[in-house]
């Protein structure tokens, strides 16, 4: 549409250019001593635009010739510039591949031949990648030192090369060193997500459970860990505060745990160890099935079972109610046979034991079914649960029922005699 346009503009231009010179008659006169030149209006017109055209075409030639250096300067920039991204793409591949020599190899020539500081960073660091990959450490922190030279001029680039020594010095186990860098990054600038998780990770590692449990709540409230792993790190934060500190900063953690945060498993044994050996059973009850509720977890059940004499009755009557709505869970009815068995209640301990064999073969309800045969002399059967629970822990084979009661009889066994007598002097070194 616009080809037409001007072509409809330049006939009109023609025509109207034809109209005004047929109708115009004047003369121009060129004065040149000792000449006198005289021509018409419209030669004079013709021959001044076709001056014009030559001289803009003389000087765009010139313009041209003298600019062609730059020109070529400009196309080894872009064919340069083209070789490094293909050699940036072909060594992230090989990295993400696994290719770890040739993606070190390729990233080192990007470095090499760029001067672009923020490209260069990036393929030094990409580099220093591959070569932690191989565990060629002494390669890798030659090159994190030429990263951390390349981004000195840019502030802008600091940042990504100390999270990137962080995380690898996180994997070579070395958590001190990344948390120094860490707290240098986090002193100069914001706390974003990926360094706070890489001191979340050093922070663990060093066993500090205070600060643990600090950033997996921040990291949490963020969205920024999946909720089962922060609820691992709270638990092990909490369960490590617990078991580490004094009495009154053990109760001072307790206070300050949420309640969703003392219904974890790890946390609640630790708090009930904690309470138990203040002698607080009545406590330790309250906090172990609160968890309980929530997760039937068998350590929490087994832990639930382990209580002093005036403790077995309300935790039985919880236990059945428990019950009622798991009939066939066999570490609930072992739990309740183990605070039978405790309570000296034989029958019933025998019957919730043998229910949770049941529904499940398992060396400690052997164990315990073992015990309460000892104590109500049934030595047969404590001696089959006994075998029982040590042949499924050790992991030996079970033997066929008329094998496995066969004693050692030494006169029933067989008598071998040698083809060939035994000489007196070796009879008398035997």
């Amino acid at each position: 549409m616009r080809s037409w346009i001007w072509t409809l503009l330049l006939l009109v231009a023609a025509v109207g250019l034809a109209v005004g010179v047929r109708y115009h008659s004047g003369n121009v006169a060129l004065l040149l001593p000792p000449y006198r030149v005289e021509l018409s209006a419209s030669l004079a017109a013709l021959l001044l635009l076709i001056t014009f055209i030559a001289l803009h075409v003389a000087l765009r030639t010139v313009a041209w010739t003298l600019g062609l250096p730059t020109r070529v300067r400009e196309w080894r920039e872009r064919r340069a510039l083209a070789q490094q991204q293909q050699l940036l793409e072909r060594g992230w591949i090989g990295l993400l591949e696994g290719r770890y020599a040739r993606a070190e190899a390729d990233m080192g020539n990007v470095a090499d031949q760029t001067d672009v500081a923020s490209r260069k960073v990036l393929a030094l660091l990409s580099a220093a990648r591959a070569a932690h990959a191989m565990q060629e450490y002494v390669r890798r922190d030659a090159l994190l030192v030429r990263a951390r030279d390349a981004a000195a001029a840019d502030p802008a680039l600091k940042p990504a090369t100390m999270i990137v020594e962080a995380d690898m010095l996180l994997d070579q186990h070395r958590p001190a060193d990344a948390l120094a860098l860490l707290s240098q990054l986090h002193e100069n600038g914001p706390r974003h997500m990926h360094s706070l998780r890489l001191e979340l990770r050093a922070h663990r590692d060093l066993g500090h459970w205070a600060d643990v449990l600090k950033l997996a709540r921040t990291l949490s409230k963020r969205n920024a860990l999946h909720p089962a792993a922060s609820a691992r790190m709270i638990a092990t934060a909490a369960a490590g505060l617990l078991t580490a500190s004094d009495m009154v900063t053990r109760r001072a953690v307790w206070k300050d745990l949420k309640a969703d945060e003392r219904t974890l498993p790890e946390v609640a044994l630790a708090a009930a160890a904690v309470f138990d050996a203040d002698g607080e059973e009545a406590r330790t009850r309250k906090v172990l099935e609160d968890a309980i509720e929530i997760d039937f977890a068998p350590a929490l059940l087994q832990a639930y079972a382990r209580c002093g004499g005036d403790e077995i009755r309300p935790r039985l009557e919880t236990a059945e109610r428990w019950l009622q709505a798991r009939p066939n869970d066999p570490d609930l009815l072992q739990a309740l046979g183990s605070l039978c068995l405790c309570g000296r209640l034989w029958g019933p301990a025998q019957r919730y034991l043998e229910r949770s064999l049941a529904a499940r073969s398992d060396p400690r309800t052997h164990a315990l079914l073992a015990s309460l045969f000892d104590r109500t002399n049934r030595a047969s059967d404590a001696v089959r649960h006994w075998r029982l629970a040590t042949e499924a822990v050790v992991g030996l084979p079970v033997l066929k029922a008329a094998a496995d009661t066969v004693l050692f009889d030494p006169v029933a066994a067989p008598q071998f005699e040698s083809e060939e007598p035994v000489a007196p002097d070796r009879a008398a070194g035997l």
